[in-house]
């Protein structure tokens, strides 16, 4: 127990409040997302880009990066999200996958067509495209 706290304060320390960008394959079927279709995307209520299945992906529950995209693009916190994906369940959804880390997200989302994902801006690697930036306006 004391190993994953010691864990959650490094991770906050590293990801805190770093600026995100939601990131998808070089081969994503949109050049661009707005603020309202990346939160419609990870609430599961836009499921197809032109035909595409999209997947978003997440981070672990206690991830304080995830903590931030969340309350910054969801405008929702845990709790309410845990009643919201409760809700989904009983509707057939399920919540977005996870992975652990930044790198196995990006790997996910460079293999996959319809995934996306958000990273901290300061990780951008090569070969992805930058779909969306924190704090960018329409």
């Amino acid at each position: 127990m004391r190993y994953l706290l010691l864990w959650i304060c490094i991770v906050a320390g590293l990801y805190g409040e770093e600026p995100f960008v939601v990131i998808g394959s070089r081969e994503f079927p949109a050049d661009h997302l707005t603020q309202q279709q990346v939160k419609q995307i990870y609430l599961k209520r836009m499921r197809f880009v032109q035909g595409v299945p999209l997947l978003p992906i997440n981070y672990p529950a206690l991830d304080p990066f995830r903590n931030h995209f969340e309350g910054t693009m969801l405008h929702l916190s845990q709790k309410q999200l845990k009643r919201y994906w409760a809700k989904e369940h009983y509707l057939g959804q399920r919540p977005p996958l996870v992975q652990a880390s930044v790198e196995s997200a990006v790997a996910f989302v460079r293999e996959v067509k319809g995934a996306i994902a958000y990273i901290p801006a300061s990780q951008l690697p090569e070969g992805v495209r930058v779909l969306y930036r924190e704090g960018e306006r329409p």
